[in-house]
């Protein structure tokens, strides 16, 4: 079977980091390269960090691409209270070997959807396609699927009505979801069926793997974080959840929707408006409703425990 080319658009960010080690140990994914936008912290510090992955995985044939350094209107968002000052988790780390590329992370997308089939799981603020699209409006075109976690139904996670990589930049996500291309969208009424707990912590630490270490030593302030703000140590893999989806189609139930985006509002910038009515059930844009929890903790295991 041939693998998925993939591009994962990325402000690494914990959850970021997983997701991304979880793609790169994945026989079925061909990840060509990781495009940053500042989300999560500024753009120096998400781009370093997406090197710093790259290396702890091995694969330095995958390519870092920096991307858009502020939103297309407003300022940059900042979640460092959630991932710490350097978005994972204050750790130390080796100068990276990893280079960013001479391209820009809009140039390294087109480029890459030109020359095949190209899957792009954005996990962070949609800076970097709204971007694209207005160089080129035939990029939607020519991209096969797109994976976006973000939005929310119910309760944000910035705001009461905004899930964080939508209020980052809303005008984006507006052109991004006025696209041709199919899209899933993961937003956190999904994202938050995929957890980790304490007993995954002990397990990547059983591992005595680089990867294992350093992912127990960047998830547990993110479950110190959590316990804070939600009264439970459950560790909220967002991010993994937009590579599960591309893994496996099967493993997440999705509902067929128009997505609507608020760019105004005293009290509604950035939310997500899903139209869930019976009459987009044939919609190309999908919603994740549900997956199994303890399905995706044991995907998650067995991958990371893939690395020597």
């Amino acid at each position: 079977m041939a693998r998925t080319r993939v591009v994962i658009d990325t402000d690494p960010g914990v959850d970021d980091a997983v997701a991304i080690l979880l793609a790169l140990a994945r026989d079925e994914l061909d990840v060509l390269a990781l495009t940053t936008v500042a989300g999560n912290v500024a753009i120096d510090k998400t781009t370093l960090n997406a090197r710093r992955l790259v290396d702890l995985s091995g694969r330095r044939d995958v390519l870092v691409a920096r991307g858009a350094a502020r939103p297309l209107a407003g300022v940059a968002g900042d979640a460092s209270e959630v991932h710490g000052a350097d978005g994972l988790g204050d750790q130390v780390w080796d100068e990276p070997r990893t280079p960013e590329t001479d391209e820009t992370a809009v140039e390294l997308l087109g480029r890459l959807a030109d020359e095949g089939p190209l899957t792009v799981i954005a996990i962070g603020p949609l800076t970097n396609l709204a971007t694209a699209l207005a160089r080129d409006p035939l990029f939607d075109t020519r991209v096969e699927r797109l994976v976006v976690m973000g939005g929310a139904s119910f309760q944000g996670n910035v705001t009461p009505a905004a899930e964080f990589n939508i209020w980052s930049d809303p005008e984006a996500a507006v052109r991004v979801f006025a696209g041709r291309w199919p899209i899933t969208v993961l937003p956190l009424d999904l994202t938050h069926q995929a957890v980790l707990r304490d007993d995954d912590l002990a397990f990547l630490r059983g591992l005595g793997t680089r990867v294992g270490e350093r992912c127990a030593q960047m998830l547990e302030p993110y479950a110190a974080y959590h316990e804070r703000w939600y009264a439970n140590r459950d560790i909220i893999m967002h991010d993994a959840a937009a590579v599960y989806a591309v893994l496996d189609p099967s493993a997440i139930t999705t509902q067929g929707v128009t997505v609507a985006v608020e760019t105004g509002g005293e009290h509604s910038r950035g939310a997500t408006w899903f139209d869930r009515r019976r009459a987009h059930e044939n919609s190309t844009t999908r919603v994740g409703v549900s997956l199994d929890p303890e399905r995706f903790r044991a995907v998650l295991r067995e991958s990371l425990a893939r690395y020597a």
